[in-house]
């Protein structure tokens, strides 16, 4: 999570969901596309890391879901 966020949690100020879920979605996409990019990495890697972008999706897609009810 970005330091701002990091800080108003730690501060016992929960910030919207929104904001954090979009944090968490921005890192995985960075980390999916350094190991997508980097030619060393295998096959396997770059699965889990698809994986894992598929995974935080579909959780902010739950999430998020959950306010509107």
């Amino acid at each position: 999570l970005p330091e701002t966020l990091t800080a108003t949690i730690l501060a016992g100020n929960t910030p919207p969901a929104e904001e954090i879920v979009v944090a968490l979605i921005i890192g995985c996409m960075d980390a999916h596309a350094v190991i997508v990019g980097d030619p060393k990495s295998s096959w396997n890697e770059k699965r889990s890391a698809r994986m894992t972008l598929a995974v935080a999706f579909l959780a902010a897609m739950a999430v998020l879901g959950q306010g509107d009810k």
